[in-house]
């Protein structure tokens, strides 16, 4: 299994450990060449921390510095695509610059976190399409049918991927599957990868592998332990 380092940030005195993970998105029990997502545990003392409103705390430079140790330990350890959490405001920064320019992986997906407003997303619009002219970028839309991602951020942007939340496909996989089917076909029209969150039974992952979707959860907690090793 991989593991990462923890790093540790000091902010006005106070230290802060960060433990970063990876979690498989792929499209089956038996893909060896999945997505890693890193996602992160961040702990202050004995408090566990949530992650994005840590990270929306941080500047820039200690952001860059987290991901940049993260993908650092990533490339002696896989050639997998790897994909991280950011905001817009480090999105909109020039240390996504910086983090392409030093890693040479073919491709590294940038998720914009659901605590993204609409508003925040659609004025960093012309940075979105700047950073997607890098053949070497995709950007993603996160936990889409959550508060904030929704079908007006859809409306306006562009994104190479589509995650569809975990309380929404539950939902609509025990309430109504045929509105389910139904929004999985308007999301692929509006986007190239359609990642289904919390897939946790082999009956998911079958409705999910008949849709040909993406996928991640707990169903791969253990195939992600010997297929990306």
């Amino acid at each position: 299994m991989i593991t990462i380092p923890l790093i540790s940030i000091k902010k006005q005195d106070i230290q802060y450990l960060v433990y970063p993970r990876v979690e498989l998105i792929t499209d089956c029990m038996s893909n060896k060449n999945g997505i890693l997502e890193v996602l992160c545990m961040v702990m202050k003392g004995p408090e566990q921390l949530c992650p994005a409103r840590f990270f929306n705390e941080l500047s820039n430079d200690e952001t860059y510095v987290i991901y940049r140790h993260i993908l650092e330990s990533l490339e002696t350890k896989t050639t997998s695509t790897v994909s991280l959490n950011i905001n817009t405001n480090f999105l909109n920064s020039h240390h996504v610059d910086m983090l392409l320019s030093e890693f040479g992986r073919s491709i590294i997906i940038l998720e914009l976190l659901e605590t993204c407003s609409l508003q925040s997303t659609i004025q960093i619009q012309n940075r979105l399409n700047e950073i997607r002219e890098n053949p070497k970028v995709h950007i993603w839309l996160d936990d889409f049918g959550s508060a904030r991602s929704n079908f007006d951020v859809l409306s306006e942007l562009n994104f190479d991927g589509v995650k569809m939340s975990k309380e929404l496909f539950w939902d609509l996989y025990e309430n109504d599957k045929i509105l389910l089917k139904y929004l999985i076909k308007m999301i692929k029209r509006k986007s190239s990868t359609i990642v289904i969150e919390g897939v946790d039974s082999f009956d998911r992952y079958i409705f999910c592998k008949e849709q040909r979707c993406m996928m991640q959860g707990y169903f791969f907690n253990e195939i992600r332990n010997s297929a990306v090793c």
